[in-house]
């Protein structure tokens, strides 16, 4: 599990360098089981949703401004606070900056920031899998506009705004 946190920084890079790099692909809602989300015209999937070893991951990018959203959910009964610490302490060893997790509304969240990129993680849990919502970019606000429109099977799971 350990080696699984300490990736998600990496995995982020690499999610946001395969933007770049790949053709992004148009999609007007996408589904999974744990959310759906309507994606607005100026937002794209770069890829298919991943899912493996117990895990979904998915990436959304704004060809407005080039902020991201990442949603990982992984079938795991840790605790949203247990995620959000392992989290932080494994960015803190990668050289990130990221902020002690605080509790609000019933997930963590925590900033954090390298280089001149900047971004939020929320951190939530129902006792069988935890999620872990994550918005980049120059701006937070686009990555949240665009989680308004999320819509969960488990609200315990992710953030609302």
């Amino acid at each position: 599990m350990l080696q699984f946190f300490g990736r998600i920084s990496l995995l982020v890079a690499a999610a946001v360098l395969a933007v770049a790099l790949v053709a992004p692909a148009q999609a007007a809602e996408v589904k999974t089981k744990y959310f759906s989300i309507d994606l607005p015209a100026d937002w794209t999937q770069p890829q298919p949703v991943q899912e493996g070893n117990g895990a979904l991951m998915a990436l959304f990018v704004s060809g407005k401004d080039g902020s991201a959203v990442t949603i990982t959910v992984v079938a795991n009964g840790m605790s949203a606070k247990d995620a959000a610490t392992q989290t932080v302490a494994n960015m803190k060893n990668g050289g990130m900056s990221p902020s002690d997790p605080v509790e609000k509304n019933g997930l963590y969240e925590s900033s954090f920031s390298q280089g001149q990129g900047k971004g939020m993680s929320w951190f939530g849990s129902n006792g069988k899998e935890f999620a872990v919502t994550t918005v980049l970019g120059s701006s937070l606000d686009s990555g949240k506009a665009l989680l308004k429109g999320l819509k969960p099977v488990d609200a315990k799971l992710f953030p609302k705004f």
